[in-house]
């Protein structure tokens, strides 16, 4: 039995990450998990809530759109933003810290739905996902202002 593998295989068959072709493969398979696991871009690591609709210099404009019952995957906007809410529903959301490189959650709270067309500015956020607790989606437009100055950065 081989444990690595979990399945029973003969010494003849195993294959060894030494020959190029393994090593390849492997590397292959590990890159884009390692790419993934340090861009939490919205539009990267969370790309089926997160579309452009239009980016510059120094806006970029996003569609929200989270599905009835679903959490997105964690990632982060960089930039401050406001919010334009076209269809808000009731979501719980979740904070993470990096621990060892990974999304650790550190908290969560229930947010009640907003108003429909309610806007509102806000700061960069750090790593957290959205679960929709509606029976719609929830839609929103996420004006980033890429012009804004981060303190403490030139």
């Amino acid at each position: 039995m081989n444990a690595w593998i979990g399945i029973a295989a003969p010494v003849r068959n195993t294959v060894h990450l030494k020959t190029p072709f393994c090593l390849a493969i492997a590397l292959a398979i590990a890159a884009p998990v390692a790419a993934q696991a340090t861009n939490y871009d919205a539009v990267v690591a969370a790309p089926d809530s997160h579309r452009i609709l239009m980016e510059d210099d120094h806006v970029r404009v996003l569609r929200v759109e989270v599905k009835p019952g679903a959490t997105e995957p964690v990632h982060d906007h960089r930039w401050p933003s406001i919010m334009y809410f076209e269809q808000p529903q009731p979501i719980t959301y979740i904070e993470y810290k990096l621990v060892d490189g990974r999304p650790v959650e550190t908290q969560r709270f229930d947010v009640p739905a907003f108003k429909q067309s309610q806007t509102m500015r806000g700061e960069p956020e750090g790593l957290h996902a959205v679960s929709n607790r509606g029976t719609a989606p929830f839609i929103a437009v996420r004006v980033e202002l890429k012009d804004t100055a981060v303190p403490g950065k030139p």
